[in-house]
């Protein structure tokens, strides 16, 4: 019995003092991940902006930046981290890219910004356009790109057959805070450290070569 409770006590100590593997911590795309299904389910559930779930519904692809940051004072900048998302033939969405929203602009401009954004992408060429290249939006010629929404409700451009149309939802105070001249280019650090593979976005968006379980909640929330 002495034995035995020796043996019983020197496995309890060794519970007692192995130590305790901290609980899975989201890595910062995985995060990004679900900051954007938050968001996308907070602005298609607006009922001030019916027509963006119009839109979606009929999209080619969707590039969701749960925070986009402008600040300045008459030199304003800013820019976000999002994903983007496809839809297939068979109506099904990809797995998320992640790119990078950047953004400069001159004039008189002051105050600061937090916005919840949607690139609503309409076309095929639209997609190709920031599929896997840097693209400065208004620039390129063969793009048409439409303002859907702003903080205080206006809109304008839906309808006018516009290639990619933007949504932004904002906090703060900030003259300017139009797309126009920002560059969106894949993030592919962000896109191997999810898939924990080398990627590309085509093989992400297009191909479908990759897959996450953990991104079909977004999926989800961008088919209700």
């Amino acid at each position: 019995m002495r034995r035995l409770g020796a043996a019983l006590l020197g496995l309890l100590l060794l519970v007692l003092l192995a130590p305790v593997r901290p609980a899975h911590a989201l890595t910062e795309p995985e995060l990004l991940v679900e900051r954007a299904r938050v968001t996308a389910l907070t602005l298609l559930t607006d009922p001030e902006y019916a027509n963006l779930k119009s839109l979606v519904q009929r999209a080619r692809a969707v590039m969701i930046l749960p925070n986009v940051i402008q600040a300045g004072f008459f030199l304003g900048g800013g820019g976000g981290t999002g994903v983007l998302v496809a839809r297939g033939d068979d109506g099904a969405w990809s797995g998320p890219a992640f790119y990078t929203m950047a953004e400069a602009s001159f004039g008189l401009q002051f105050g600061g910004q937090s916005s919840q954004m949607m690139l609503v992408i309409m076309t095929q060429k639209g997609l190709e356009a920031v599929i896997d290249r840097k693209v400065k939006l208004g620039a390129d010629a063969n793009v048409a790109v439409g303002e859907l929404g702003t903080a205080v409700g206006a809109g304008y451009g839906v309808g006018i057959g516009a290639d990619i149309y933007v949504y932004a939802k904002s906090s703060g105070l900030f003259g300017g805070a139009a797309v126009e001249g920002s560059v969106i280019a894949p993030r592919t650090e962000w896109n191997n450290s999810f898939y924990r593979q080398e990627t590309s976005p085509r093989g992400i968006l297009l191909d479908r070569a990759f897959y996450r379980p953990e991104a079909q909640a977004l999926s989800s929330v961008l088919n209700q």
